[in-house]
C-alpha cells in the first residue's frame, strides 16, 4: 500500500539544507532560481525538475515538499516514508538496534523496552566517554567528561519501526563543506579535525564490532577473558560490554546493529553487526569480570550509613552505606561496604546516631552482588545535605 506524507507540519519541518544534502547526494544538480533552488536530473532521456523554496517559513513550503516526495517516489521507486527518514537524517549518523522479542512485529513487551532503552543510552555513552578520554581503561570512570555528558544531550531518539522492532538513535553531525568520501578505517576518519559526533559514531560501530568479534571467539573457540581485555584500546570495556548484553532486553532476544552514516559527511557503508544469545551471554559475563579485575578509581559516594559491623567496642570496622555516585548523572542508588579505621569509624558510628550524611572516596570493586570501596582516601560527614 502506498503511502503518502500529507502533514503540513511534518513536511515543513524539513529543512531546505536537508533536503539539498539529499538531493545532491541522489544525483541532482541546483540552480538559482527566483525564490529558491530548481534542482533538476537527467532521467530516461528526459529531465525531471523540483523547485526547493529557500526556507520552510515561506507560505506554501510543505506543498512543494509533498510534491517533490510524489517526484522521488516515482524517480526512485521507494516509499516516501524511506525517502522522508533519510531527508530527516541527511546531517546525522543513525544506529538502528533491530531486536527480536517475543511479541507481535511492531510490538516490544514494556519491562524489554525500559531495559533496553536504558542500555542503548549507556552504550552511545560508552563511545562518548571512549573518545572524551585520554586513555581508555577496562572499567570507565563514573564521573564522565563533561564534554561527553553534554554530548548525550545532542542525542536523539528517533522513530521505531516494524521489522520485528527496531530502534533508532541519532547522533546530528555539525555542517562541513564539501563531499569528500573516504573509506571507513581511514585514520584521518578519526583524526581531531573531525567532529566529536561523527568520532563518537565511528568508535561506538568499531568498538561493537570488536566487542562482538570477542564474545564469537569465546563461544567458537573457548577464549578465556584476554578476547576483550586484549582490545582494551579499540574501546573494549565493562561499560561497553554491559550495554551491548543490556541491547537484548530482559529475554536476551538476538538483535542487529545498523549503521546509517550521514550522508552530509560520507563513508562507505558498513556491515550489519549480529548478537545472538550466546555471544550476549559472554558479553555480560565480561563485563562483570572486567570489572572484578579492574576496579572503578577515584570513586565518591554520598550517603546514609545503613550498617555498622566490628568485632569489639575499639579499632576499625566495617560499614555499608546507602546513597549516590558523584558525577553520575542517572543517580543510581548504591550500597557500598567499606573497611574505615577506628577514627572513621566513630565518626561512621556517630552519623548514624544524628541521622547526618557522609561522604567516602575509594576504589570501587564489585564482588558478584556486593560491592566495596577499597583504599579509602577520604572519610567525611557532610550534615549540609540533611533537611
Amino acid at each position: 500500500m502506498d503511502v503518502h506524507i500529507v502533514d503540513p507540519m511534518a513536511l515543513a519541518a524539513r529543512d531546505p539544507s536537508q533536503i539539498a544534502l539529499y538531493l545532491r547526494n541522489r544525483g541532482w544538480e541546483p540552480e538559482h532560481a527566483t525564490g529558491g533552488t530548481l534542482w533538476h536530473r537527467e532521467i530516461g532521456g528526459e529531465t525531471a525538475e523540483a523547485l526547493v523554496p529557500a526556507n520552510n517559513r515561506m507560505k506554501g513550503y510543505s506543498g512543494f515538499v509533498r510534491q517533490l516526495l510524489d517526484l522521488l517516489e516515482q524517480v526512485e521507486q521507494r516509499s516516501q516514508l524511506e525517502i522522508f527518514r533519510d531527508i530527516s537524517t541527511a546531517a546525522a549518523d543513525v544506529q538502528y538496534v533491530r531486536s527480536a522479542p517475543d511479541s507481535p512485529a511492531g510490538t516490544i513487551p514494556l519491562n524489554d523496552a525500559s531495559y533496553a532503552l536504558e542500555h542503548i543510552r549507556q552504550w552511545v555513552l560508552a563511545a562518548a566517554v571512549g573518545v572524551a578520554s585520554p586513555f581508555r581503561k577496562l572499567v570507565q570512570p563514573a564521573k564522565k567528561p563533561s564534554v561527553a555528558v553534554d554530548f548525550m544531550r545532542s542525542v536523539r531518539l528517533g522513530p521505531s519501526y516494524e521489522g520485528s522492532y527496531i530502534w533508532s538513535v541519532e547522533v546530528p553531525l555539525p555542517p562541513r563543506v564539501g563531499q569528500e568520501m573516504l573509506p571507513f578505517e581511514d585514520k584521518r576518519l578519526l583524526a581531531e579535525s573531525q567532529p566529536f559526533e561523527r568520532r563518537v559514531s565511528q568508535l561506538l560501530y568499531s568498538a561493537s564490532l570488536q566487542a562482538c568479534n570477542a564474545a564469537q571467539l569465546v563461544v567458537q573457540q573457548d577464549q578465556g577473558l584476554d578476547a576483550f581485555t586484549s582490545r582494551e584500546s579499540e574501546g573494549v570495556n565493562a561499560n561497553l560490554c554491559e550495554a551491548l548484553a543490556g541491547l537484548a532486553g530482559e529475554s536476551e532476544s538476538p538483535y542487529e546493529l545498523n549503521f546509517q552514516w550521514a550522508i552530509s559527511r560520507p563513508v562507505e557503508p558498513t556491515l550489519p553487526i549480529y548478537v545472538d544469545t550466546p555471544a550476549i551471554q559472554v558479553l555480560s559475563q565480561a563485563a562483570k569480570e572486567m570489572r572484578a579485575r579492574a576496579p572503578e578509581e577515584d570513586v565518591r559516594i554520598i550517603g546514609s550509613v545503613v550498617r555498622l559491623h566490628r568485632e569489639s567496642n575499639f579499632g576499625p570496622g566495617e560499614v555499608s552505606i546507602a546513597g549516590i555516585m558523584e558525577g553520575d548523572y542517572t543517580e543510581r542508588l548504591w550500597r557500598v561496604w567499606v573497611e574505615l579505621s577506628e577514627q572513621d569509624y566513630s565518626l561512621a558510628l556517630n552519623a548514624h546516631n544524628a541521622g547526618e550524611a557522609v561522604a567516602v572516596r575509594g576504589d570501587l570493586v564489585r564482588r558478584g552482588n556486593r560491592s566495596s570501596l577499597q583504599h579509602v582516601m577520604a572519610f567525611e560527614i557532610v550534615p549540609e545535605l540533611i533537611g
